[in-house]
């Protein structure tokens, strides 16, 4: 892992056209061509710089390097302070659609070398301890392609939110052709509208499973802040304060109100649930 000191001359390799890297939100699936696949598209997305992350809690990341033909490359995640938070980088895997979905866990630093131009796509996953001060620290993906290095520029920002210890359950998954924002739905009707039966037994590590999973922190840090935070939640993240209201939202099907919306809109329910 480089040190702050030896990444500060390398910088300006950020601007540099032919090697590219982005960091995007989880509800931005990456194709194998290195762009979000159709059904996730928004007008605007998020841009990824300085992410709020909860204590006791994942933040996960689309993570796309696009490297030229016939080059030694490799990848790296850096922290200052180091190890503030626990990086796992998984490959993600493509099925006949397009879409990804199968995750790979693999081990970091990457190497390898490139006989066509690629573009990498992985799902970055962070964990912040339970005990970690509120504070900023940096952490940037670093790709070394060639003779240089390209870096994504990040700031993370640990926020006071707290996860509550909860036993993460799974009634099934959207299907792969479903938007990213699917995952949201079982959830929070399991909390908000009548208890869901949870016997699906997840077989192998997919998008959608970490997903469910990241949403599900939310609905347990919801429960925490009360029935009101919830409901001011998808309010902050588009759905008229009519429609938020459970009985409505319960009794309103997914679609009404979701397609009117855009696959991250999802961020701004946890934005307002950090806050």
């Amino acid at each position: 892992m480089r040190s702050w000191s030896q990444l500060a001359f390398v910088a300006c390799a950020i601007a540099l056209p032919a090697q590219e890297l982005y960091v995007r939100s989880e509800f931005q699936r990456v194709g194998a061509d290195g762009k979000v696949v159709a059904v996730d598209r928004v007008d605007y997305p998020r841009e990824i710089l300085s992410p709020a992350l909860a204590r006791n809690g994942f933040a996960s990341y689309m993570l796309t390097a696009n490297v030229p033909a016939g080059i030694d490359y490799s990848l790296e995640i850096g922290q200052n302070p180091e190890d503030t938070v626990r990086v796992v980088l998984y490959r993600q895997h493509y099925g006949a659609n397009g879409i990804p979905d199968r995750l790979e866990k693999v081990d970091l630093p990457i190497h390898g070398h490139s006989n066509t131009e690629e573009n990498l796509t992985y799902w970055m996953d962070l964990y912040v301890a339970n005990t970690a001060p509120v504070r900023r620290f940096k952490i940037e993906p670093q790709l070394w392609v060639g003779d240089r290095w390209v870096i994504y520029p990040m700031e993370g920002r640990i926020v006071a939110a707290q996860i509550p210890v909860f036993q993460p359950k799974f009634w099934g998954l959207p299907a792969v052709e479903a938007r990213s924002d699917s995952a949201m739905v079982s959830p929070w009707r399991d909390h908000l509208c009548r208890p869901l039966k949870s016997e699906f037994q997840p077989k192998e590590t997919s998008i959608r499973l970490l997903q469910q999973r990241n949403i599900q922190q939310d609905v347990a840090l919801a429960k925490k802040l009360g029935r009101d935070a919830g409901i001011q939640a998808f309010v902050r993240g588009g759905i008229a304060p009519e429609t938020a209201v459970p009985d409505a939202w319960c009794a309103a099907p997914v679609d009404q109100w979701r397609n009117a919306l855009g696959a991250e809109w999802y961020l701004k329910v946890r934005d307002r649930l950090y806050q």
